[in-house]
């Protein structure tokens, strides 16, 4: 490895020291995320507008509703805004970084798009990005490296992510590419019986989904459900109900609801000198040099900065541009002092009232860091509140002491979530995240990349309040080559929680919210009404229990890492390879395992309930981590020194679409081909792994047995038939 010289560290060192002129801690209100122009007399966009605290990002697109037909006009752009930046010595003025990233509208984070089962949704993606994007030529510029299935950064294409939709045609296909200077009509039809929920939509072109997300391409869709509870009939044993329905006080008005969209924008600043071989993107700024391909483990591991330019030395905004050193790392987002943002603001100020049910939607929509969610009431530092204040200064590394300090997760001061819903999936009962320590360490909220929580919030009293990335227990990080994948060595406060005015609590939370929802709906009948005392959501459930497979082989997505080789089951990517066909409407179990770190299943279209996780015991035989009431077994989740398994302890038979796999476990899931017959992917949703070749294509056809899957008409001719003809048309 190579120093950087004596000379750029004098720069950017003095750089870095020089606070500007009348700095101050800034307050940064809590923004919901933005919404497309013509949205704002949408009830739910109308309710999350009146709860702004601050002017929203004007989206480059539009949208239109007629009947159940949802039009949507959106520009995926590469825009300049500024990320703000809580380091008192960054250098740029009122501590905002210029950057320059892609994304979907131009704003820090994309549209939610509110949206109802039956509805139509059509989507004019525009590419606006230049035609002129280096990572697409053959070979790419040597300075950035890349690995072979990764580049053409500035080609695009949307994931609805949880969709249960056909993944054909112009539909939710991946498997598309729309370049820059074009556009495409995607034409989601979201059928009737569709789950309410959370979902979301992301960048999912292979080779450049990693770049484009951590870029911000990502946005969240919110189905929202009006099916009231209907009893059972013979003929209709499980009807359809969604759990907005009965999320209301006592007079009928729909608690409040707040967006969480959590990102993890990994933008650096760049020295690009003029006419460096190898081309632009090589030379990122940080606290103690330029970090390159040639770097010691100081400037790799420093935190990123974005200096003023002087003469002579260059400073691009910021952007993510070079995969290999802003994303390929299993630590890098640990150590590069950047924030996990909520909403495109870095710790936003959110204020409730107290005693007051909120639903919080929470959507990682970052690439491969685990976030570990805690609620936990602050303590004064001496005679300074700086959570009352909004005050935390310094990167993530600076900030750490503090918020060890003034947000100490204890079972007294942490408060409890109450999640109702999984990836978008209203669970049959209230899971509650709450101040017990399970297994030695306190419980969180475990949030993995492409994981959604819907949970319910309240708050005892006023006062300040932490929303918290928890730092996980050293054991549990990957980068300490224990193989763990809990989270970061370092706390990060995500939001500042100000509790003003309401009704304190004296009694349990648990209590407290389920006797709100119980008093809330008195049109239930009485054993329905009664269950929600106890958390039962069985009747909003959207899905019930699996049957067992159909006979036939056992499926297996094996998650390895042999350098370079990213691999599925033995192999890398390969667009022109079906790696697994199955049959439409019949269901398949999967064992799921990871080596060398953890890896994240996620697979398209249908979603998988969790049947098992299992271990080895020490003599070779696979045991459950659960007991037979679905509670995990102590003795077995606590011997694992790594505590890997706390996160599976409130999973059992979950429905998701996406599940960390960790090392030593096996994730036994069932799922069932439902409806849609077409060709997807599965993949791990760490999404630098899925660009460098962790997916694999599965095919659904009719019929297993019957010519060709049943797709196509093999071996027919009709007389005097030549040959075919190939109607297909590039687009212009």
């Amino acid at each position: 490895m190579k120093h950087v010289t004596a000379v750029n560290l004098g720069l950017v060192g003095g750089l870095m020291l020089a606070t500007p002129a009348g700095a101050q801690t800034v307050v940064h209100a809590f923004q919901p995320p933005p919404l497309l122009p013509g949205q704002d007399g949408v009830p739910d966009a109308a309710r999350l507008l009146a709860a702004s605290q601050a002017p929203g990002c004007q989206v480059n697109g539009s949208m239109s509703r007629s009947g159940s037909v949802v039009s949507v006009r959106l520009n995926f752009v590469r825009a300049r805004f500024t990320i703000n930046n809580p380091d008192p010595t960054d250098p740029q003025p009122h501590g905002e970084d210029p950057v320059e990233l892609r994304s979907y509208g131009g704003c820090r984070s994309g549209p939610v798009i509110f949206l109802k089962p039956g509805d139509t949704l059509r989507t004019d993606l525009v590419n606006d990005t230049s035609t002129d994007d280096p990572s697409c030529l053959q070979p790419p510029p040597s300075g950035l490296s890349m690995p072979a299935l990764v580049g053409c950064f500035n080609t695009t294409n949307m994931h609805t992510h949880g969709f249960h939709v056909s993944p054909a045609g112009n539909s939710d296909n991946v498997l598309l590419n729309i370049a820059p200077q074009t556009r495409f009509p995607y034409e989601v039809n979201i059928p009737a019986d569709h789950a309410a929920g959370t979902f979301w939509y992301h960048a999912h072109r292979h080779g450049s989904t990693a770049v484009q997300v951590a870029s911000g391409a990502s946005g969240v869709l919110v189905i929202k459900g009006d099916r009231p509870y209907r009893a059972p009939t013979p003929s209709d044993p499980h009807p359809i109900a969604d759990v907005d329905t009965i999320l209301h006080d006592v007079a009928g008005t729909p608690l409040p609801e707040q967006i969480f969209l959590l990102q993890q924008i990994a933008y650096a600043c760049f020295q690009n000198l003029p006419g460096q071989k190898g081309g632009p993107w090589q030379q990122i700024y940080t606290t103690t040099g330029l970090y390159n391909n040639d770097s010691d483990n100081k400037n790799g591991n420093s935190p990123w900065v974005c200096p003023l330019a002087k003469p002579g030395q260059p400073v691009s905004p910021g952007v993510v541009e070079n995969f290999t050193l802003q994303l390929d790392s299993s630590s890098i987002w640990d150590t590069n002092g950047r924030f996990t943002s909520v909403n495109g603001v870095v710790q936003p100020t959110i204020t409730v009232p107290a005693g007051q049910i909120q639903r919080w939607r929470f959507v990682h929509a970052g690439i491969h860091d685990t976030v570990n969610l805690q609620v936990v009431r602050a303590s004064p530092i001496g005679k300074t509140n700086l959570i009352a204040a909004s005050a935390l200064t310094g990167n993530r590394q600076q900030q750490r002491s503090a918020v060890l300090a003034a947000c100490n997760a204890t079972p007294a001061t942490l408060v409890p979530q109450f999640e109702i819903a999984t990836d978008g999936l209203t669970r049959t009962h209230l899971h509650t995240i709450g101040t017990a320590p399970s297994s030695g360490a306190l419980p969180s909220n475990f949030l993995q990349p492409g994981y959604r929580s819907d949970v319910l919030v309240v708050f005892p009293a006023e006062g300040d309040y932490c929303l918290l990335n928890q730092a996980a227990p050293a054991p549990e990080r990957v980068s300490n080559g224990g193989g763990g994948g809990q989270g970061p060595s370092t706390p990060q406060l995500l939001a500042y929680v100000h509790v003003r005015g309401g009704t304190a609590v004296t009694t349990d939370l648990e209590s407290y919210v389920e006797k709100s929802l119980y008093d809330a709906n008195p049109q239930l009948p009485a054993p329905v009404r009664t269950g929600l005392r106890t958390g039962d959501l069985t009747a909003w459930a959207p899905y019930r229990d699996l049957p067992p497979a159909d006979s036939g082989a056992l499926q297996h997505a094996d998650f390895a890492i042999n350098f370079p080789a990213f691999t599925v089951n033995g192999k890398s990517y390969d667009p022109d390879v079906v790696n697994i066909t199955r049959q439409v409407n019949t269901t398949d179990d999967w064992i799921l395992t990871a080596q060398g770190e953890p890896h994240i299943f996620h697979i398209h279209v249908n979603p998988f309930q969790i049947i098992d996780v299992t271990t080895d015991d020490g003599h070779n035989n696979q045991v459950s981590i659960y007991n037979p009431d679905g509670t995990c077994k102590s003795g077995l989740v606590g011997a694992d020194k790594q505590k890997l398994a706390t996160q599976y302890c409130g999973m059992y038979h979950v429905f998701k679409d996406t599940v960390v796999v960790e090392n030593g476990y096996q994730v036994h899931v069932r799922t069932r081909y439902e409806r849609y017959i077409g060709e997807f992917v599965l993949h791990c949703h760490i999404l630098d792994h899925e660009d460098a070749g962790m997916m694999l294509n599965i095919s659904i056809v009719p019929d297993l047995n019957a010519p060709a899957g049943g797709l196509g008409m093999p071996g027919m001719h009709h007389p005097g038939m030549s040959g075919a003809t190939d109607a297909s048309k590039k687009m212009p």
